[in-house]
């Protein structure tokens, strides 16, 4: 998750907890929760709307580009007959 692992995590509630105090933790977790799902949901419709674009414009999916693997692209100072 995030790479962070559980020692870490227990730290950094720990540390909240100090900071926020037990009566706001509960509070700032509950934003959190709703800041991070808005995010999501605002992900989607971002998704949704490319999906949509590519369809309208005909776009199948993504392809990758022969030239933007190694070994595939042009080399400097040769001709196509000599490659």
């Amino acid at each position: 998750m995030f790479g962070i692992g559980i020692g870490e995590l227990i730290l950094v509630l720990i540390a909240a907890l100090i900071a926020l105090g037990p009566e706001k933790l509960p509070q700032m977790a509950k934003a959190l929760g709703k800041a991070y799902t808005e995010f999501m949901k605002a992900g989607e419709e971002v998704k949704k709307s490319f999906r949509e674009a590519a369809a309208q414009t005909g776009v199948k999916g993504p392809e990758k580009a022969q030239a933007a693997e190694p070994g595939n692209g042009p080399v400097p100072g040769k001709d196509k007959e000599e490659a």
